[in-house]
This record gives structure tokens, C-alpha cells and sequence, in this order.
């Protein structure tokens, strides 16, 4: 079975890890209301809604960029050295990582309808870009120096799964004025 689903992501990887992506997203998006109908004295059932503008923008934003993204930069930075690595983690985390960002954050102002699609990317991009770093510059390292090009975006997936949970945490997380020993998050309410 493995073999085959190798030999299907290998034949048509840009049609693969868009399903791979929309099921990171809506998984991620689907725990964490699993985990919040948990923890929540009221019982609320899944907002397929929600779920839905998860999947659109795994499907149709992230999947096709980064997929586009890791083709590039092993075409231009082929090989696997010690400086390569480096400078394809940081080209990851100073141009992709920004660009996806700005697509979740905007995409998903978008699809919900929002007045103002830039308001959540004005107060929640740099606090996520720095949490970011602390994930992404480990597992790029990993991702550039040990594994084959085919693999990569599967891995990514894994770490991207963790990745989404923190982003669906996030978004959901309204940002209060600067207290004295940091920024206070509070439960902000669904919007459709």
C-alpha cells in the first residue's frame, strides 16, 4: 500500500498533497472544535462552515504555493550542503512563511465575510511569525538536509498538522491591549 500511494504521489504530486492539504487543514480544524466542544460547558456540534473555509484555503492556497514553492527551490538550490540548507530554511521562513500567512489570514477574512480582510493579518501576523520560526526553522533543517525532494511535502504535512492546530488556536484567539507581563488572549466569538 505504500508503494502505490508512493507511485500515486510521485505521478500526480500537485493533485496529491492539495488532497493531502485539505485534509491537514480540515483535520486540524475539526480536532480543535472536537477539543473545545470538550472542554466547553455548552455541547456544539461541528461548524462545517468553518471546517469548509479551513479546506479552501489547504486546497487552493497552500497546496498549489508550496508545492510550487519546494520545485523551485530545489531546481534553483539543488544540492544538500551544509550552507544550501541554510539558505533554503531561510528563504522558508523569510519569504514563504510571510506569504502564507498573509494568504490564512486574508483568505480566511474573505470567506467569512469580513469587512476588513486585513484585520486579523494587522494584529495577529508578527506574534504567529515568531511562533512560526520556533517550529519551522527545526523542521525545514530536517526536511532540506535528510529527505528526498518526494517526500518532502508529506513531511511537511506531519509538521503542518501541528502547525494548522496552533493556527485554528490563534485565529481564534481575539488579541487585547499589551498587559505587563505580555498579550492577553480571550475567546473570540464565531463568526459566519
Amino acid at each position: 500500500m505504500l508503494i502505490r500511494a508512493k507511485q500515486i504521489f510521485q505521478k500526480h504530486p500537485l493533485l496529491m498533497n492539495m488532497i493531502s492539504y485539505g485534509t491537514i487543514y480540515v483535520s486540524a480544524e475539526i480536532s480543535q472544535q472536537k477539543i473545545k466542544c470538550i472542554t466547553s460547558a455548552d455541547k456544539i456540534s461541528i461548524d462545517w462552515t468553518r471546517v469548509s473555509r479551513f479546506a479552501t484555503i489547504g486546497i487552493g492556497g497552500m497546496a498549489p504555493l508550496l508545492y510550487t514553492w519546494y520545485k523551485c527551490l530545489d531546481y534553483l538550490l539543488p544540492a544538500a550542503t551544509g550552507v544550501i540548507v541554510a539558505m533554503k530554511v531561510a528563504a522558508d521562513l523569510f519569504i514563504v512563511m510571510p506569504t502564507t500567512l498573509t494568504i490564512f489570514y486574508t483568505g480566511m477574512g474573505f470567506l467569512e465575510g469580513k469587512e476588513d480582510i486585513f484585520a486579523d493579518l494587522k494584529t495577529k501576523f508578527w506574534s504567529t511569525y515568531k511562533l512560526g520560526c520556533c517550529l519551522w526553522l527545526p523542521v525545514q533543517a530536517i526536511n532540506f538536509a535528510l529527505l528526498p525532494p518526494y517526500t518532502r511535502m508529506a513531511f511537511v504535512g506531519v509538521a503542518s498538522f501541528v502547525w494548522v492546530n496552533v493556527l485554528c488556536l490563534i485565529k481564534r484567539q481575539e488579541f487585547l491591549e499589551p498587559q505587563k507581563e505580555g498579550i492577553e488572549l480571550t475567546e473570540k466569538p464565531e463568526q459566519d
